[in-house]
């Protein structure tokens, strides 16, 4: 106890000699040599980092950790928590450190795939990984069962479901067919939270799906989170998350393909958003995956493969041939052999070997001497070439056939009826008069004639007929028309008969229709790579022709006509929609085989066929007078007598009567809109 104070005494004293030496000085000095005595200090433990439940729940959710309950999970140790996160990291191509830093931390609030990264019997994490098990065919089936999807169009989801799957056929040897059925192979759901499977989805947020991998029960099927915003359209850039990708991601799982650990695969676990819409190109990783298990469908496996090269070896130097002996003297010509071209001819049997019959006595064999048909002249005088057939008498030959049928038997025209007849003759057997079809069509009647096809074009109307079209605009009929097609869009057909439909594009840019082929024209010079056959439409190979396609005012989208048949064509796909063809009957009162239909600036449908037309109300679904009007006075301005005024009910007439007839029409049409939008409001 008194060494302690004399030693407390003795350092009180020489601070205090110090201090009185030096001053405040000393003061400054003492601060500094106390903080530099602090950093040659020794080293604390590390203190325990503290690793929270849900990141440990992640962790066993996807394989990095062994499953158990909070509290056997409480005596983990630190060593293979950390393990696991350095698991974590390598698997996604972060920096191995074992902690969960900020980069760690950000991968695990990502959006992801609900299948787990790791299999307990599969410990391998490069490339791509084969879960085990596969279908034992390579035609699957898959079906669509959920019927609610909220916000998103049935059809469009199957249709990006299709293509989905196209991504794994392209490079397989697997075929894809849609089934209407419970018992499809892969059954596809849209789910939200707890559905059955022990696998439950969290709402917006991280986990987007999962899959079940090849087998019986949930086999193969895949379940989606209906919670998420999802993207059906390959040109959609809003914010939410492409149903493309991740359909193509789990139907990998559903085919039998784990996660893989390489960055830019579509089998890496996490989301990685749109990649090229639809044409998006399966990575090498994936393909050398997907052949692994069902081949390739050119019977060769994608990938790197070290190619052998043979050393090369220097050629020796070409030498003379030594020269070809002298042959005997003999009067035999020496057999030359023929060389011929080395075909592939199939190897056939040779023909047995039979021995000649005896010749029998009672029928001997003759023997023909060839002699020529007539003798060639010997006389220096016979000039050639010489015909012995010419002084020969021959029956005169018989005149030449006319090219016109003989008008006492057939008429050169058709009878006139008072009904209008259709520029399909072909569909209504009415009468037998042979068909004829002239080298040169003539310029069609304009005040007598029906229509191919007609369109509206920057606020013009275009009517095709045969080999000609007139323009009409707001002025009337332009002078000059009608004009030869090929004049104005020169890369048509050359032999071009008619226009079957044309339609303006919602880009401004013309489509025609000729035959089982369709133009895109951008003013009057053709696309890229056109013509195109229908069938790229997704129209049916069978359909040889369109009859009219319009771009309906009334809900923005494309109708294509054919005979008793119609589709609906989106725009943004290029390809008709699922649901396809239906029924003419829909569209009341305008009948089958139409020749064309467009909707003016009135926003009214007009349909025509031969040569009158129906005004078509789109509200009520069928045509305001069931009694054609005839299109020649009404479009053309002309002044035959029909019993309509000329001009006066023509759209393009700019007459005050016009104009209040369509303020009218129009103001009856909204009127006629609310009151319909109202009266679903109160029955819905």
């Amino acid at each position: 106890m008194c060494d302690c104070n004399l030693f407390n005494n003795l350092i009180k004293m020489i601070f205090n000699r110090l201090f009185k030496q030096f001053g405040s000085s000393f003061s400054v000095l003492l601060i500094l040599f106390i903080c530099a005595l602090q950093g040659f200090a020794l080293p604390d433990r590390p203190k325990r980092e503290l690793i929270e439940d849900d990141v440990q729940n992640y962790l066993m959710q996807f394989g990095y950790l062994s499953p158990m309950s909070a509290e056997a999970g409480a005596l983990r140790t630190e060593e293979s928590v950390r393990q696991a996160i350095s698991e974590l990291q390598q698997f996604s191509g972060l920096p191995v450190t074992g902690k969960l830093d900020e980069k760690t931390k950000t991968l695990l609030k990502r959006p992801r795939c609900g299948v787990p990264d790791i299999e307990p019997h599969n410990m391998r994490r490069k490339r791509f990984t084969i879960q085990g098990q596969k279908w034992p065919y390579n035609n699957i089936t898959w079906s669509l069962r959920s019927t609610y999807l909220r916000d998103l169009d049935l059809y469009q989801v199957r249709y990006v479901f299709t293509k989905a799957l196209e991504v794994w056929s392209k490079h397989s040897r697997l075929t894809f067919t849609e089934v209407n059925s419970d018992r499809a192979d892969i059954l596809v759901y849209f789910h939200t939270y707890e559905h059955g499977d022990n696998f439950a989805f969290d709402g917006k947020g991280q986990i987007l799906a999962h899959a079940f991998f090849p087998g019986s029960g949930r086999g193969g099927d895949a379940h989606f989170d209906l919670d998420e915003s999802w993207i059906v359209h390959e040109d959609d850039a809003s914010d939410g998350t492409s149903l493309f990708h991740v359909a193509a991601h789990e139907f990998g799982h559903s085919l039998g393909l784990s996660h893989s650990s390489v960055e830019g695969a579509l089998m890496f676990p996490w989301y990685q958003g749109m990649q090229n819409g639809f044409n998006y190109e399966l990575p090498e990783d994936d393909r050398l995956g997907i052949q692994t298990l069902y081949g390739s469908p050119t019977d060769q496996v994608w990938g790197h493969n070290p190619a052998y090269h043979p050393p090369l070896q220097t050629p020796p130097p070409p030498t003379r041939p030594p020269p070809r002996p002298t042959p005997p003297p003999t009067r035999t010509r020496p057999t030359r052999r023929t060389t011929r071209p080395n075909h592939n001819y199939p190897n056939y049997p040779q023909r047995p070997y039979y021995p000649e019959k005896p010749q029998d006595p009672r029928y001997p064999k003759k023997t023909f001497t060839e002699k020529p048909m007539h003798k060639k002249p010997m006389s220096p005088d016979v000039k050639y070439p010489y015909n012995p057939h010419r002084n020969r008498n021959y029956p005169p030959k018989p005149p030449p056939r006319p090219e016109l049928p003989d008008e006492r038997y057939y008429p050169a025209k058709r009878p006139e009826t008072t009904t209008y007849s259709s520029r399909h003759p072909q569909r209504y057997p009415v009468d037998n008069y042979p068909s004829y079809n002239p080298k040169e069509s003539s310029v069609p009647n304009t005040c007598d004639t029906g229509y191919d096809a007609i369109s509206v074009v920057r606020g013009e109307v275009f009517i095709f007929k045969d080999r000609y079209f007139w323009r009409i605009s707001d002025k009337g009929l332009a002078p000059g028309y009608p004009v030869e097609t090929n004049r104005m869009w020169k890369d048509l057909p050359k032999n071009l008969t008619h226009i079957d439909a044309v339609y303006e594009r919602p880009d401004n840019k013309m489509v025609f229709f000729v035959g089982r082929n369709y133009y895109v024209y951008s003013g009057n010079t053709m696309e890229r790579d056109y013509p195109k056959p229908l069938t790229r439409l997704g129209l049916p190979a069978s359909l040889s022709n369109l009859d009219a396609a319009m771009v309906w005012g009334h809900n923005g989208k494309t109708y294509f006509f054919s005979g008793n048949m119609y589709w609906r064509f989106d725009e943004d796909l290029q390809n008709v929609e699922l649901d396809y063809p239906r029924d003419m009957s829909m569209w009341k009162g305008v009948g089958t085989h139409i020749d064309a239909v467009f909707q003016w600036k009135d926003g009214k449908t007009y349909f025509f066929k031969g040569k009158g037309f129906w005004k078509f109300d789109d509200l009520r679904m069928r045509v305001e007078n069931e009694q054609q009007t005839p299109s020649a006075p009404f479009w053309m301005g002309c002044t035959r007598n029909l019993g309509i005024a000329p001009g006066n009910k023509a759209p393009y007439t700019d007459t005050s009567s016009s104009a209040n007839n369509l303020h009218d029409s129009i103001t009856y049409t909204l009127v006629l809109s609310m009151i319909m939008k109202f009266y679903f409001t109160l029955i819905t």
